[in-house]
């Protein structure tokens, strides 16, 4: 198991590298400069000020330069805020848009793991056509439309909700409901065919032979193990979710990240765009490291197969 995990950590450690290496390439590559629009610059200052961050030099020497900023820890100053470090800005807006990926990754498991159950334990039937209309719905319906949707008619036409900004439990609940309804359809349909698949394995014949009840058949054996489709997804679905807050937070007000890389894509803030890549990539890593873990707890043949690799 220890040599497994060195090995991931040296699989992350490079894909965190490459992720840099191509972000760096690809917003070298973008039309203009960060000073194109600062039209009250002349040519001497967008000249001092691109000495200032370095861009006079090769692109060679900038990439070697900011990698070995980047090991440090250091993600640059930003070009939209000279006076603010790259990581006080992400520091800053992590909160809210980690609490409402948080949010929406908890309440998209609750309800999709929920509704795949009774969709597969009540197959066939009305409750199984209502849940699998919801998952269809919500894979249909992305959350960008979505979102102002439930702003409208929720928080503005019946009052029940507050439809944007972030200062209380209430204004948490529809940019959460938004970012996890298409997450939640997912898992549903997962989980109904995960449950499905399992209820007719062989073990789950014996099983019922043994005389055991209902619901420990289905509590320590179908549940458990229909869960392993949904923990293996789990990792790139929480950062997909996270991903999708840049989104919501825009349509929501919230005081998050999400302003940020809009903004720095429209303004070519070099340190920004790849501050936050990057940010994002080691969330990704990181969970997908954690999802290998969990998922060799579920089941221990994967541990202890892992663990002889």
């Amino acid at each position: 198991m220890l040599r497994y995990t060195l090995r991931r950590l040296l699989y992350a450690v490079i894909t965190i590298w490459l992720i840099v290496t191509l972000t760096f390439v690809l917003m070298k590559n973008l039309p203009g400069d960060p000073f194109e629009n600062s039209e009250k610059l002349t040519q001497e200052q967008k000249a001092i000020l691109a000495r200032q961050y370095g861009l006079d030099k090769p692109l060679s020497e900038q990439y070697f330069l900011y990698l070995g900023n980047v090991i440090k820890g250091d993600l640059g100053v930003s070009f939209q805020y000279p006076a603010r470090k790259v990581t006080e800005v992400i520091a800053q807006g992590m909160g809210p848009s980690m609490e409402l990926g948080i949010w929406s990754i908890l309440l998209a498991l609750a309800g999709g793991i929920t509704l795949g159950t009774i969709a597969a334990l009540r197959h066939n039937t009305k409750w199984d056509y209502t849940a699998m209309f919801t998952a269809v719905a919500g894979v249909s319906i992305p959350s960008f439309v979505l979102g102002p949707l439930l702003s409208y008619f929720v928080g503005v036409k019946l009052g029940w909700l507050p439809p944007g900004l972030w200062f209380t439990p209430e204004h948490r609940i529809l940019p959460a409901v938004a970012l996890s309804f298409g997450t939640m359809a997912i898992l549903a349909r997962l989980m109904r065919t995960s449950m499905l698949d399992v209820v007719n394995q062989d073990y789950i014949k014996t099983a019922k032979a043994k005389g055991l009840s209902g619901s420990s058949i289905v509590l320590k054996h179908i549940f458990r193990n229909a869960l392993l489709p949904i923990v293996t997804i789990i990792g790139p679905v929480f950062v997909g979710v996270i991903t999708g807050t840049l989104v919501v937070e825009q349509i929501f007000s919230v005081p998050g990240l999400g302003k940020h890389f809009v903004q720095s894509i429209l303004t070519n803030d070099y340190t920004m765009i790849s501050g936050l890549t990057i940010f994002y990539s080691v969330i990704l890593v990181v969970v997908l490291f954690l999802t290998d873990i969990a998922y060799g707890f579920i089941d221990p043949r994967i541990r202890l197969a892992k663990g002889k690799g």
